[in-house]
């Protein structure tokens, strides 16, 4: 199943070249979990603080189930 990754912020220093018009384009098995997705991606879950999918909030534990499905990656953010 073919989809599209975007990382952000900190998260890019693994994938300099991936950016909003560049994401980056994986296939993954049906059925993989985003926590699968992550680890295969090289981060650890700590390091990845929200996840969308498609735009939608989504959480580890979420299987990835469309085709062509945008999955955007940030770390934790701070400021104040």
């Amino acid at each position: 199943m073919k989809i599209f990754v975007k990382v952000f912020a900190t998260l890019r220093k693994k994938y300099p070249e991936v950016n909003d018009l560049n994401p980056l384009e994986l296939d993954i098995d049906k059925d993989t979990t985003l926590a699968q997705l992550i680890s295969k991606l090289g981060f650890e879950q700590e390091e990845v603080r929200i996840i969308l999918v498609n735009g939608h909030k989504a959480s580890l534990d979420d299987i990835i189930k469309e085709e062509m499905s945008i999955i955007s990656l940030f770390p934790a953010v701070g400021g104040g």
